[in-house]
Parts: C-alpha cells; structure tokens; sequence
C-alpha cells in the first residue's frame, strides 16, 4: 500500500515559497521562475519516486539541486557554443568582388543573425551557418531535439523579417536570390553594387 501526499493550499504555498528561495540562492535571478517551472514539471513526471520517499521534502530537494546543476550545465554549453561561433569570420572576410548576389546577401546575413536575441543567434550560427545537424546541436546545448527546432524556425522567421526591413530582394521561380539592393543604409549588409551608399 503507497502512502498518500496530499498538500492543502498552504502546505502547497509554502513548500513553493521555500523552494523559490532554494533557486533563488542558487542560479541568476532571469532564470528563477524558469528552473521552479522545470521541478515541478519534474516533480509531477515523477509522483512515483515522490510518494515512495521516505522523506518527500529531502527526495524533492534532491530533485531541485539536480535541475540547477542542469541549468548550470545547460549555461556553461550556452556560452561556449556562442563563443565559438562568434570566432566565425565577419561580412568583410566574406564578401569579395567577384561574388554571385547571393553570395553577397548571405555575407549580410552574419551581422543580421547576430544582432537577434541570444538564443536564436545561437541557433542559427550553429545549425543553419555552421552546418552542425540540429539534433547534434540541441544534444551541444542541451535543449531536446524539438527545443531546438523551434528556436531554429523562430529564428529564421526574426532573420526574414530583419533582411526584408534592410533589403529589396529578388528570387527567381526556385527561390534562388537573383539581385538584392538596400532599402536604407547603416543595415550592415555588403553590397556588391557600386555607387551605392
């Protein structure tokens, strides 16, 4: 017979309260209510493990000083993977004078990618410009394989959007860049065109 571990509303108050403050102690406070989110995700996958505890408050800490080191685990891969791709070369080892108009834009894109919010930069250098698989990347960065393709897409569609707003581009039937030109300047992009701000 499993005993039963039933928390009224204050018991249940109090143990996130003591919780919050065992995070708190322990990881930057941006990433407090995302690690207690992540425990008590944990906590409930694992009822089980929680009910069959001698000590349910001692097994759940466990859980908690599990999922920080985790998250200090998951930061540190962070860092150095964008590290890494930030030692990437910049648009001017990139373009040259006698590229195609796509090979100029995608010289444009580097800035572009690395001006978006950290996660999605990270992403994008990784898979999309350093041809790493995006499982292989999310296992890098410890994300799930789908955590990784969200950020991939998301970061794609934020890249679109920026290169729209600096660019005019035109494809062809297939999708290929045919010609590009600036809408403004200061975008960043390297334009092969001469005369052009």
């Amino acid at each position: 017979m499993t005993k039963q571990i039933s928390l009224n509303n204050d018991a249940w108050m109090e143990f996130e309260t003591r919780l919050r403050g065992y995070v708190r102690r322990r990881v930057d406070p941006s990433s407090v209510d995302d690690v207690v989110g992540g425990i008590l995700l944990r906590l409930a996958q694992n009822q089980a493990g929680l009910t069959a505890a001698r000590n349910p408050i001692a097994w759940a800490l466990r859980v908690a000083g599990n999922a920080v080191a985790d998250h200090h685990r998951r930061n540190a891969a962070e860092r150095r993977a964008l590290a890494e791709v930030k030692q990437s070369p910049g648009p001017e080892q990139l373009a040259a004078s006698d590229t195609t108009p796509a090979e100029d834009l995608a010289a444009c894109l580097l800035p572009m990618v690395r001006a978006l919010p950290e996660t999605y930069a990270e992403a994008l250098l990784l898979t999309d410009m350093g041809g790493v698989a995006q499982a292989a990347a999310a296992k890098r960065l410890g994300l799930t394989t789908s955590g990784m393709k969200s950020r991939v897409q998301r970061g794609r569609r934020l890249l679109k959007e920026a290169l729209l707003r600096c660019c005019r581009v035109e494809l062809d039937r297939r999708g290929g860049v045919v010609d590009y030109s600036r809408r403004q300047t200061g975008c960043g992009c390297v334009n092969k065109k001469k005369g052009e701000p």
